[in-house]
């Protein structure tokens, strides 16, 4: 399934968009995350922690850590690179979000719920 996100010109940084793409097979909801990175290039992820199935916000909309630099999962503290969506602090470290593809069509930034590899 692939869904429209936003207005390429909306996603700014420190801004991450979500979006609903559904449910996996084991009935937990697929949530995109949408964001530009350190170097301003667009990428998606799924927005579940790798240590526990649970969405990285909690529900709260606060994804970033303080400083802006990483995803950061509200339960326990990870931190998620924002170019790869690698662990670098915390339970799960070494282990990186599913990337989800990006599509980006006159200006309109679309999201499919197909992982890609890691």
């Amino acid at each position: 399934m692939e869904v429209w996100v936003c207005r390429e010109e909306e996603l700014r940084d420190g801004v991450v968009h979500t979006t609903q793409l559904g449910h996996d097979d084991e009935g937990i909801p697929i949530v995109a995350l949408l964001l530009r990175d350190e170097s301003g290039a667009i990428v998606a992820y799924r927005n579940l922690c790798r240590h526990l199935p649970v969405p990285l916000d909690g529900g709260t909309g606060e994804l970033l850590s303080p400083d802006g630099a990483y995803l950061i999962c509200g339960t326990h503290g990870a931190l998620y690179r924002l170019h790869d969506g690698y662990c670098v602090d915390g339970p799960c470290e070494g282990l990186a979000l599913h990337r989800l593809p990006v599509r980006e069509h006159d200006g309109d930034l679309y999201v499919s719920d197909a992982a890609e590899p890691l």
